[in-house]
Parts: structure tokens; sequence; C-alpha cells
């Protein structure tokens, strides 16, 4: 009996040691659990998308109005315009996530361009009665993302389906896309965001990532310390929404090297925390 208990003892030791050293292939199961299952998540959008259609009036009504995070530049004779971003931003996408998840699969990258093709995200809570209002009132909305180039068609199908407003893609500048003699690389959109700057008065900023604003570089601290001068437009001009499952913050603990193993990411991720102050 003794023996057994000991081999028992032994196998639970083995397996609880093999799942310390396997964590899940995919680690985002509380992150999209509060996205999809939450009241506060819906009451956030609702209450970002209401408190930036309230600032509309006062936007338009002011001639120096502008929202771009560079030096003032000239504005008379610019039609008003809005700079957003598009995805967990307008459109849910984490059913995509919880697919992953539920399949104890990492992130799928093709799965992502097959998802954007299939055009049939559904629009987050808010969003369409905003961007509804702001072109009742002649606002031309730029959607700036980070989806690949040649996606536009599919992209601006879903925007129509899911109730946006959109003339045509020339409104959809994806990654990486060379306009007005700048290309940004990777998903800096600091090209595209100058070349709206040069359509139109850009009243309002809406994205869930703080590089839908301004330019990101640095650590934490580096990237406060560089919007420190626009904290007052937060929820007048800028509007932040939020996004738990992805973004440059998930990567920037293993600096964005893909290929380690789950196991090295999670070492990385240990390492950033902060059980103390």
């Amino acid at each position: 009996m003794t023996r057994s208990v000991s081999l028992i003892a032994a196998l639970l030791a083995t397996l609880l040691t093999g799942c310390q050293q396997h964590p899940p292939a995919n680690d985002q199961l509380d992150a999209v659990l509060w996205t999809q299952t939450s009241v506060e998540h819906d009451l956030l959008f609702r209450q970002v998308y209401a408190s930036a259609t309230q600032h509309l009036d006062r936007a338009l009504a002011d001639p120096t109005w502008d929202a771009l995070a560079h030096a003032p530049r000239a504005l008379h004779g610019l039609p008003p315009a809005l700079i957003i971003d598009i995805d967990e931003t307008l459109l849910d996408n984490v059913p995509l996530n919880a697919r992953s998840i539920i399949n104890d699969r990492p992130y799928d990258y093709d799965a992502w361009y097959q998802w954007v093709d299939r055009a049939k995200a559904l629009a987050l809570p808010g969003a369409v009665d905003f961007l509804q209002a702001a072109a009742r009132r002649g606002i031309t909305p730029y959607y700036l993302t980070n989806r690949a180039p040649g996606q536009e068609q599919a992209t601006l199908e879903n925007l129509r389906r899911a109730g946006f407003p959109i003339d045509s893609s020339a409104q959809i500048l994806t990654a990486g896309t060379a306009i007005g003699g700048c290309q940004a690389s990777g998903s800096d959109k600091t090209c595209r965001r100058h070349w709206v700057g040069t359509q139109a008065r850009v009243l309002m900023q809406l994205g869930d990532s703080f590089g839908d604003f301004m330019a990101t570089r640095g650590s934490q601290q580096a990237q406060l310390d560089a919007a420190r001068s626009y904290f007052a437009w937060l929820g007048e001009r800028w509007f932040l929404l939020p996004n738990p499952t992805y973004g440059g913050w998930y990567s920037a603990p293993y600096q964005g090297r893909e290929g380690l193993s789950e196991q090295q990411k999670r070492a990385f991720k240990h390492k950033v925390l902060k059980p103390q102050y």
C-alpha cells in the first residue's frame, strides 16, 4: 500500500511539474472573458462614444480646434474630420481570440487575414451612433488601420455592413501606406495622420492604443512623458477605448520576439510585474 501511495504521489508531482513547465498555448482567457461577458466593457464603450458625441458641436464651432499632436498649423478652409482606428475601436474581432483559446492554440495570423476577408465583424457598442452623429454634422471620418494593404475593400464592406458611414475605400488607410511622400514602417501611423492633417481639420482622434494618437517610442514612462502635454485633450479631443486582449504592451516584455516559446514569453512578462512599490 505504501509503495502504491508513493507511486501515485510521484505521478501527481510529475503531472503538476509538467503543467508548470507547459503553459497554455493561448494566454488571453481572462482578457477575452472580460471583453466578451462583462457589462463594464459595453458600458465603457458607450460612455466614451457618448462623451465624444457631446463634444462634436463645440469642436466644430471653434475654428482653432485641432486634435493632432504637433506644432500649430494653418486650419482656415480645411473641412472637419475625425481620425479613428478600426479594430477593437469600431469592430469587434475578439471572437477570433476566443476561438484560439477554446482550441488551445496560439493566435493564428492566417486566420486573422481570413477573418478580415469575411467582412462580418460586428460593431462595438456606441460606435455606429457616434459616427452617424458626426456624418450628420458634415464631419468626414478617416479610418486609420493596421490591417494589411489589399484588405481595403473587405474592410469597406465590413464597415458598411455594420452601419458605419463611409463613402469609399479612399478613407481607409492601411499599414505602411505611402502617402504624401511619406511612408512609415510597420504599425506607425504618423505619416497617415500627417497626411490627413493636410486634407482636413482633425477634430478628434479615437483608438484603443496610444499609437493611435501619436508616435510611440521607448518605455512606458517615456510614452507617458511624451503624452503629458496632451493630458488635457483626453476625453475632449482624444478618446481612448479599453483593449486588454492585444497591443504593443502585450509583446513589449519580450521585445516582440514571437519566436520565443510561450514559457519564455511568460517568464519575461513575470519580470516586469510590480509586486510592491
